[in-house]
């Protein structure tokens, strides 16, 4: 057969058995150790001989080499080992065994085996389990004659070669053969005594399995060997052995308690200890505990016999810390709910007690609390570790004496920790559920007293103290579902009382302020605790004595530490006393009552008989109501007493959520008082008065609310007030006034729960009408300004009192005095009234009367002058002295009443009637006329009086005159409106003097806050702009009175009601025209009309009339057609403004809670639906008209050039539109210009929209938020209108203003190669939202300006063409697309898309070349709605699917052509760069707010920056093949044909280049095929091009993220076609090439590269994928292992070893072992014999150390037994308290070390190899303190950066701080991290050197393991990882710190019951794959 292990190879014999022994320098000292360092002296260790294997001293070696005949011995020896090559079959054993025996038999005249170690791999070979009974009883006579040859110190010396193949057999051999195997033990091994302690573990473990059935025929001989060998060897030695058997070996734990049981002693004192365990008991215990924590049953069962017996846990004889450990392990047995265990268990912890009851103290009940406790604030995440306490204690309740002390013990640690996972989000929902297990089973008493400890012990807690109790009672009423009875009946009303005593004692020390906050959370705390008591509790007491006998009760006294459950204590023997109830009386106190029921405070003697028990009744009814009642009554007393002594408020903010909680709490405890039945069971008290007495002191809104609604509910709901405490003027008034100020417009986000409020009282009062009374005196008050605040008040109050439903007949004579003021003198009174109709009743009616006679009386007397408003100088007249304003003012409202009276004919009159001309000369001064012939008529005098007046102001001087002037003002107004609306027509001259002069007047108003006037001034101009813009014609000379008239009647207009608009006049003759030119030129196109119409909408102190001025405005659209740039285009912009304002306020409102009073009146939500209304009136008026221009006359063209100035900013603002002074008169249409800014007008109600979103603003309280969301809903319901308008007009517009918008907010949605998931759909919605705007409207709004966008695509729109074209491309517009589809929340609407979506692919297939740019984004759309819409029934239909499938491969094919640049070449991309592919920016710099950010970062435009228009088409298509395409194919496509032709396609034209051209191991393509592989039927497709790149020499330059990716790749292909491994290890191969031009360094180099790819292949694979490929593959490593030890194959050897540990279970792998350990021995040998290593053994030997490495880390299968070998057990280094030890010849590293250590310079490789060592590298390493020389790793450093599993681990404990020795490529920096404890090789302490080199270097200084208090590692598990982790070494003395530390790492780890990092290991071992190709090909 082939040979398993290794034959001679060609190379020549190594030196290592003929070399000379090392120089007597290099051998240790002997170590003199004193008998007081161990209980059983031995005898000092003897100097290790330097020994070649099987040889005899030098000079017997000598002689034997001058011997022939021993010549021929060897030369037999060897012709007889080569015999096993033909060995085929288990026959041809006996036969080659036969010819060894006979070899060593013909010279039995000499002692020493020739090629020991070829006869001792060859033995080994033949005791393989799988060879017959027969073969191993040969075999064992082969070794029983060699044993017998060598003697007994030959075999002492040459013990490892020997005992390798023995150790392990016992296990496996057949029962014939036992005896022989035993004999050889009885006679060869035991005479070696103490000789043995190097191999004692491994012989320990050899024995065992004869252990392992208790009665076998061999198990008391195997009992006796065990016992002769503890006698012969150090007995604590051996005991150690046993512990880390115990430790690391879990299947000898059987066998080992087994003889523990029988052999151990007990352990009753020190001595014991000593002797049993040495210095340290540390390790027996971590033995314990792991062996208690075993998977198997029995085991555990043993080990606590064992324990019970051997170890009671109460000698004291175990330190705390060690106890600790221990107990927590054995804890963890309950968890299997096994009763013998747990039983054993609790035997061991209560030892043994004498009597019935057993008390749980002492040692083991401290150890198990403190493990406990350990347990339960771990950091571990784990969710099994983190319920593992709360298991542990629904366990230990089974058994009450050591679970109820314990659980009392631990309790708040629990539940702290508990709340400590629930809120990091660690498992939270499990861990409650788990919890809940517990808490249910746990005793309610138990619970409830330690919450009330630690309510007590740190409630109130002074600052920087633990303030955690109430959160902790906080989480545990949420989380737990408390339904036990006698916790609601019992414990939950007496903790109640117990928070509210606690927080009495802080309100009686004057410590409110003080402990605000816990207060705070106290009485949040108490409001939980009623979700939780039953109503029946507050009961009356009739009622809670019948529900008495189910309340539980507690005799608390009768054991203060455990008091025992309810229901036992009313049980007693027949001779005591039955128990005492104790109830509660109303003159006990609750505090006192309480803290004895909990035992919170020591008990005192009592003169009552102490045998007597006592039952608690608890506290209950109608006690327990009037006991809160009296607590809480008594805090709102003192903290209202405090909130009104606090006048600056700075304490308010803080006072404010107790003061609110404290009232509810009194609201729900009131519920429960007896109905009162007389008046003195009334509520009363000083706390009551202070409550009435805040609510008109207080200044905070939310105390006045909270306080008013108690007190209102407390009377009116619950009737324990008295109705008299309120219901008076002398107590009501003070509380309304309070809350009426709430109603001021400074405070809006309050109106409506102030207004409820007014209600409240009123209905409480509604008998008394006191609330009612109160407001009808403010409404009359004499002060002007509060009079007119009032009746804006009541407005507020009238308008949100619509949506409350009371009483309607309520507030009648308020509203009453409200309709009065319209007809009042007083003009404030009456604008009032008029405000008030305006936005209640939309009434508005009006009184007018004037006179002339008295209009020019001489004693008025005006001076004129000019004021300033920006920048324009207006005519002021002004009084120089007083006259009789009243009778002006009787005079105009005279003539008013005449008017009204003498109607239309009676205006004729007066038009055509001129004044006498002695009156003429009395006006002319204000009439003006010039011409003495002609006389003014009176209607001239009237209306020029009137604008005299108007214009007319008093000076400083005459202050007095204000009032009346103001009103003679208003009445004048009156008369001339009346007279222009009702006169048939007017002069020109006249009209366009009454226009201006009522603007100048206006703007005067409005810039001096004269509100009143400006009513009637609107109207005034209102009814200009009609008369001025109404068609009229010439007046026929004849209608006339007379021919005479004058001439200026030539000029008047005449109204024509045959003419609608004024166009119809323009074509009429040349002669009317001229006659009738259009008046409004004349008062329409001013600049002035302009700015007065935005002072009017922006001034702060106008706002009470906006109504006003928008009515006006939306009255004159009809005639400002011609003027939409001048007048309508600023008007937009103004309201625009004005919207934003009012977002700014309401966020500021709802924001801000404790801002100061604003001098600036904020604007309103009235206000903001004015401003909305007039938006929607204006953009439909702009939009709908299609007549709209500008003309401007020649009259005023110079005052709009100067205009122009001042008005240009208003314009420029929101709209993108400025207006500049050379198109000032050019035609633009309304409606391009509105829809040209269609994007900032709709992102103005977008933004409005947001912000009632609840997460955009946080309001305070229930009251703002429901104001709030009152609001919201009407602002949306207005914005939906107008949106709705817009886009049922123009959809297109709307729709890409909407894409805009979408864009600009989710830039990076564009960036397909980085797109966000998190996109912000806040537009979407809102567009969703807009009634019309469906899906399917969309969708063909969007593919139609799609086709608009396309050169040489047909639109279908046939009304009109897009008037707005948006700045977003084709491109931009499909994704959209694809957004909008997969945004749609409901699929049933794609199905109406799907259709349409089909035609519109279709139309690009015509013109596929020029469209080419745009077949991506088509299959991305395709994707989204195939994908949605195959989970619907449309996609049911196989016609509809196959036509998609269709579709969509066809699409699909042309992206796959793109992307392999192998589309025809044409006009595609249009000059496009590659950031067309995002929006572009707009040009417009007034764009600023529109305008999207850039969508890629600076890096990205960088990168982009090189590449091709081409390129960024190709990335992106790939990447959408990756994301979306390939994943969703199977689904889409569903035809496996079409599905196999499509990744065909991909593999031809994309993939396949790009891996040809290596630009694919790190982009996309291989995430395409990652993608592509998990399609099953697909692999013949991809296989071909995946396997050309595995086997190319470049393959493993990747980095660890490409090699994740081919990791799947290789993986899958070996499933799919499992030949290839066969085919793979067929293409390694051994023997030399016979190419006739060959590289022998190109062949090695090869041959390594192709068993790297088998390890690569290996490491893909999960565990034991490849077993039934196992033997091919060791068979394989065997014949590599054949070659010469300078091939570069070799250290490639050991890193497929290292792969198969970590992929293939080690139990499969025991029969490599002789193999293995004879090639580590030969090299071991080689290192210990060669005075200088030579260069190509130093990397072989670097890779087999790590190979070990890795081993000593797994510590598991057959090799456990052989560490001996190369390691000690460093046991006697810890006993002896030496720094190296005892000299332990047999382990080879060990030797090497001791070698390397003597040899090595102080200042060499040996105080410079820790910086190769991974556990002492504890931190990145520092670039400016590495050597020079390692400039050159600089590529490896920068490869480490990209392996995110290594960064993520730390490595060591270590310090780095001296690299100044590191050597080229040698280091390998791990960063650390804190989230696991790593044992490395820097976490142990180095024994110290000899002499001067004791001491470590500074870089080699250990840092110490952290450890609990109770001994264990302080954080959540400890890991160990390999030491070794540097890729290569220059000289093997750079592994000094390895080979001298290593075997004290191993047992520290062993110690601490480490596991290994398995994460660290595979990204180390992944690391060491692709980093070595470099120095391979080198």
């Amino acid at each position: 057969m082939t040979e398993p292990g290794i034959s001679p190879s060609p190379r020549a014999p190594s030196p290592t058995f003929m070399a000379s022994s090392p120089k007597q320098s290099s051998l240790p000292k002997n170590i003199i150790v004193s008998s007081a360092q161990l209980r059983s002296p031995s005898p000092s260790p003897k100097t290790p001989p330097s020994h070649s294997w099987g040889s005899a001293s030098n000079k017997n070696r000598a002689d034997l080499n001058n011997d022939p005949r021993y010549k021929k011995y060897v030369q037999l020896v060897e012709r007889n080992l080569q015999s096993f090559d033909n060995v085929n079959e288990w026959a041809d054993v006996n036969p080659f065994l036969l010819k060894i025996m006979r070899s060593f038999q013909a010279y039995p005249q000499y002692t020493v085996i020739p090629r020991s170690l070829t006869v001792a791999k060859r033995l080994a070979q033949c005791l393989n389990p799988a060879l017959p009974a027969g073969v191993h009883g040969k075999t064992l006579d082969v070794y029983a004659y060699i044993l017998e040859t060598i003697g007994p110190d030959q075999l002492a010396e040459d013990i490892t070669l020997w005992s390798y193949g023995l150790f392990p057999f016992l296990q496996n051999a057949a029962l014939s053969v036992k005896p022989q195997l035993l004999d050889i033990y009885e006679k060869f091994y035991l005479p070696l005594k103490d000789r043995l302690k190097p191999c004692l573990k491994s012989f320990m473990i050899g024995l065992l399995p004869g252990l392992d059935e208790e009665g076998s025929e061999f198990f008391d001989r195997v009992l006796n060997i065990m016992d002769n060998l503890r006698k012969s060897v150090d007995e604590t030695f051996f005991f150690q052995c046993m512990w880390l058997i115990l430790i690391t070996s879990s299947q000898h734990r059987g066998p080992a308690l087994h003889y523990l049981t029988r052999r151990m002693p007990l352990l009753t004192n020190t001595e014991d200890v000593a002797f049993v365990l040495g210095d340290d008991a540390g390790l027996m215990v971590r033995a314990f505990s792991a062996t208690v924590g075993d998977s198997q049953l029995l085991v555990q069962r043993a080990m606590l016999d064992l324990m019970v017996v051997h170890f009671p846990v109460g000698n004291g004889l175990i330190e705390q810390n060690d106890l600790i450990v221990l107990v927590k392990a054995a804890v963890g047995v309950v968890l299997r709910k096994d009763m013998s265990l747990n039983r054993r268990l609790y035997a061991w912890l209560l030892g043994v007690q004498e009597g019935k009851k057993k008390i749980f103290d002492g040692p083991a009940k401290d150890a198990l609390i403190s493990g406990l406790q350990s347990i339960l604030w771990s950091d571990d995440e784990e969710l099994q570790e983190s319920q593992k306490p709360y298991r542990v204690f629904v366990s230990l309740l089974d058994e009450w004496d050591i679970g109820y002390p314990v659980i009392q013990a631990v309790f708040l640690d629990a539940l702290l920790s508990l709340k400590r996972h629930v809120d990091a989000g660690h498992h939270g929902a499990e861990l409650i559920q788990t919890a809940t297990m517990w808490i249910d089973m746990t005793d309610p008493y138990l619970i409830w007293k330690k919450l009330s400890e630690a309510i007590c012990e740190n409630f109130p807690a002074e600052e920087g103290k633990d303030s955690s109790a109430l959160d902790l009672a906080i989480f545990f009423l949420n989380s737990f579902k408390l339904n036990d009875e006698e916790m609601q009946h019992m414990h939950m009303p007496m903790f109640l009382l117990l928070l509210l005593t606690r927080i009495q004692i802080i309100v009686d020390n004057d410590n409110v302020l003080l402990y605000a906050d816990q207060v705070n959370t106290a009485l949040s705390l108490c409001l939980m605790l009623f979700r939780h008591i039953p109503a029946s509790v507050f009961a009356p007491q009739a009622i809670s004595q019948a529900l008495q006998p189910l309340l539980p009760t507690r005799a608390s006294k009768s054991k203060p530490g455990t008091p025992t459950p309810g229901s036992q204590h009313g049980k007693s023997d027949g001779n005591q006393m039955s128990a005492r109830i104790v109830t509660f009386d109303s003159g006990m106190s609750a505090k006192d009552y309480i803290e004895e029921f909990y035992i919170l405070r020591p008990s005192t003697p009592s003169n009552s008989d102490e045998t007597t028990a006592k039952e608690y009744a608890g506290i209950k009814g109608q006690s327990l109501t009037h006991e809160a009642l009296g607590f809480i009554q008594k805090f709102i007393c003192n903290v209202l007493d405090l909130c009104m002594k606090d006048e600056d408020g700075v304490h308010t903010k803080t006072l404010r959520p107790m003061i609110l909680k404290a009232c509810k709490t009194l609201t729900i405890l009131s519920r429960y008082q007896s109905p009162p039945t007389v008046s003195e069971d009334y509520f009363s008290g000083l706390w009551l008065d202070k409550m009435r007495t805040a609510c008109c002191k207080v200044n905070d809104f939310s105390i006045v609310d909270a306080v008013v609604t108690t007190l209102v509910d407390l009377t009116v709901d619950m009737k324990v007030i008295s109705p008299s405490f309120l219901d008076n003027r002398e107590h009501l008034r003070p509380i309304v006034d309070r809350i009426w100020m709430f109603l001021a417009e400074e405070h809006m986000h309050l109106h409506l729960r102030a207004s409820q409020l007014l209600w409240m009282l009123q209905d409480m009062t509604a008998v008394s009408h006191e609330v009612e009374t109160a407001i009808a005196s403010y409404l009359v008050s004499d002060n002007t300004k509060i009079r007119i605040d009032a009746f804006q008040k009541f407005g507020v109050f009238w308008r949100l009192s619509d949506d409350i439903q009371h009483n309607p007949a309520a507030f009648v004579r308020p509203m009453m005095l409200m309709l009065d003021s319209l007809s009042s003198t007083n003009p404030s009174n009456r604008r009032a009234g008029e405000t008030w109709i305006r936005s209640n009743l939309k009434s508005y009616p009006r009184l007018l009367d004037p006179l002339l006679l008295v209009l020019y009386d001489q004693s008025i007397v005006r001076v004129q002058s000019e004021e300033t408003f920006h920048n324009e100088y207006f005519p002021v007249h002004y009084y120089i002295r007083n006259f009789n304003q009243a009778q002006v003012q009787y005079v105009f409202n005279t003539l008013l009443t005449v008017f009204r009276f003498g109607g239309l004919g009676f205006l004729r009159s007066i038009r055509q009637s001129t004044v006498p001309p002695e009156v003429a000369t009395a006006v002319s001064e204000i009439v003006g006329n010039s011409d003495p012939k002609t006389t003014p008529t009176y209607l001239d005098c009237f209306v020029r009086s009137a604008l005299r007046f108007i214009e007319s102001e008093p000076t400083s001087d005459f202050k007095l005159m204000l009032n009346l002037n103001e009103e003679i003002h208003m009445v004048a107004a009156d008369f001339l409106h009346f007279i222009i609306s009702k006169i048939d027509h007017v002069e020109t001259s006249l009209l366009a003097m009454i226009h201006k002069t009522v603007i100048n007047k206006m703007l005067y108003c409005i810039n001096h806050s004269r509100l009143d006037l400006q009513s009637r001034l609107l109207h005034l101009l209102h009814a200009t702009i009609l008369m001025g813009t109404t068609p009229v014609k010439k007046a026929i000379a004849g209608a006339g009175p007379s021919a005479g008239t004058s001439s200026s009647q030539s000029g008047a207009m005449v109204r024509d009601s045959s003419m609608s608009t004024f166009e119809g006049s323009t074509g009429s003759s040349q002669a009317v025209a001229d006659s009738n030119e259009s008046l409004f030129r004349i008062v329409g196109s001013s600049p002035l009309f302009v700015k007065t119409v935005f002072d009017a909408l922006s001034v702060p102190s106008n706002r009470p009339i906006l109504q006003h001025w928008m009515d006006f405005l939306m009255l004159a659209l009809p005639f400002l057609t011609n003027y939409f740039r001048k007048v309508l285009l600023p008007v937009i912009q103004c309201l625009c403004d004005q919207i934003l304002r009012s977002r700014a306020c309401l966020i500021e409102a709802y924001a801000d809670h404790d801002r100061q009073s604003n001098t600036t009146p904020n604007l309103t939500d009235q206000d903001l639906m004015i401003f909305l209304t007039g938006v929607e009136r204006l953009l439909t008026f702009s939009l709908a008209e299609a007549r709209l221009g500008e003309e401007v006359d020649s009259v005023h063209k110079q005052e709009w050039m100067d205009g122009l100035r001042g008005t240009q900013g208003l314009v420029a603002n929101v709209l993108s539109i400025e207006v500049h002074s050379s198109d000032a008169f050019q035609e633009n249409k309304a409606r391009d210009t509105v829809l040209f800014n269609i994007v900032g007008i709709i992102q103005i109600f977008v933004e409005l929209w947001s912000v009632f979103d609840q997460k955009n603003v946080a309001v305070a309280s229930e009251a703002e938020n429901v104001s709030l969301q009152f609001i919201g809903e009407r602002v949306r319901a207005r914005v939906k209108r107008i949106l709705a308008g817009l886009y049922k007009s123009y959809p297109s517009e709307v729709t890409e203003a909407f894409v805009e918008l979408f864009l600009a907010e989710n830039p990076s949605s564009l960036d397909l190669e980085n797109v966000k998931t998190d996109l912000d759909f806040r537009t979407l919605d809102i567009l969703s939202a807009v009634p019309g705007a469906s899906p399917l409207a969309i969708f063909l709004t969007l593919i139609e300006s799609i086709r608009a966008r396309t050169q040489g695509m047909t639109t279908t729109r046939s009304k009109r063409p897009n008037l707005r074209i948006s700045k977003a491309t084709d491109i931009v517009l499909l994704r959209f697309v694809e957004i909008y589809c997969s945004y749609l929340p409901n699929v049933e609407s794609l199905v109406d898309l799907w259709p349409l979506c089909l035609n519109f692919v279709r139309e690009y297939f015509p013109q596929a070349t020029t469209f080419k740019y745009a077949f991506p984004s088509l299959l991305r759309i395709m994707t989204v709605l195939c994908d949605r819409l195959s989970h619907t029934n449309y996609f049911e239909d196989k016609k509809i699917r196959r036509d998609a499938a269709d579709l969509y491969a066809r699409v699909l094919d042309y992206c796959v052509l793109i992307a392999g640049r192998s589309f025809d070449q044409g006009i595609w991309l249009r000059n496009r760069n590659p950031q067309d592919f995002e929006i572009l920016e707009e040009s417009d710099d007034s764009r600023e707010s529109t305008r999207p950010p850039s969508s890629i970062s600076d890096v990205d435009q960088t990168k982009r920056a090189g590449k091709t228009k081409e390129d960024v088409l190709i990335q992106q298509i790939l990447v959408s093949l990756c994301q979306l395409i390939i994943p969703n194919m199977r689904r889409i496509l569903l035809e496996q044909d079409r599905i196999t032709t499509a990744i065909t396609n991909l593999m031809y034209y994309v993939i396949a280049p790009a891996l040809k051209t290596r630009v694919g191991l790190h982009d996309t393509t291989v995430d395409l095929l990652c993608e592509i592989s998990k399609i099953p039927f697909a692999y013949r497709m991809w296989r071909k091009e995946v396997w050309e790149v595995f086997l190319d020499n470049r393959f493993f330059a990747m980095g660890p993220a490409a090699a994740r990716k081919w990791r799947i790749l290789i993986q899958t292909a070996m499933v799919s076609e499992k030949d290839r491994l066969v085919e793979l290890l067929g293409r390694i191969s051994t023997s030399p090439t016979t190419a006739l031009f060959s590289s022998r360094d190109q062949e090695s180099l090869n041959r390594a590269l192709m068993l790297r790819r088998l390890t690569f292949i290996i490491w893909c694979g999960t565990v034991d994928q490849y077993l039934p490929q196992l033997p091919n593959i060791q068979e394989k490593l065997v014949e590599l292992l054949k070659l010469s030890s300078t091939e570069q194959v070799h250290p490639e050897i050991y890193l497929c070893l290292r792969v198969l540990l970590c992929r293939i279970s080690n139990q499969h792998l025991n029969n490599f072992w002789p193999v293995l350990l004879t090639e580590l021995i030969q090299l071991f040998n080689l290192f210990l014999t060669d005075e200088n290593d030579r260069p190509e053994q130093v990397q072989l030997f670097l890779s087999a150390c790590k190979f070990l490495d890795l081993l000593f880390v797994l510590e598991n299968g057959l090799y456990f037994i052989h560490q001996w070998i190369f390691i000690s057990d460093a046991i006697r280094k810890t006993v002896m308290h030496s720094p190296m030890g005892e000299a332990m010849p047999h382990a080879l590293m060990d030797r090497l070390g001791r070698k390397l250590f003597e040899e090595a310079p102080l200042d060499g490789y040996a105080s410079g190899s820790t910086n190769v060592i991974a556990g002492s590298a504890g931190s990145v390493q520092d670039p400016s303190s590495q050597h020079v020389g390692q400039q050159s790793a600089g590529s490896d450093d920068q490869w480490l950066t990209e392996n995110d599993i290594l960064e993520q681990m730390s490595f060591g404990a270590g310090s780095r701080q001296n690299n100044s020795f590191a050597t080229t490529g040698s280091t390998l920096s791990l960063p650390l991290s804190t989230s696991s404890t790593v044992i490395g090789a820097g976490s142990m302490t180095a024994g110290p050197r000899a002499g001067a080199s004791s001491e470590q270097p500074p870089h080699q200084q250990p840092q110490q393991q952290q450890l609990s208090k109770d001994g264990s590692v302080s954080t959540r598990a400890s890991l160990k990882r390999p030491m070794l982790t540097m890729r290569s070494i220059q000289h093997v003395r750079e592994l000094e710190f390895f080979l001298t530390h290593v075997a004290q790492y191993v047992y520290h780890t062993t110690y601490t019951l480490a596991k290994p990092d398995t994460r660290f290991i595979e990204a180390l071992i992944e690391r060491d794959m692709l980093g070595n190709n470099g120095s391979m090909e080198d």
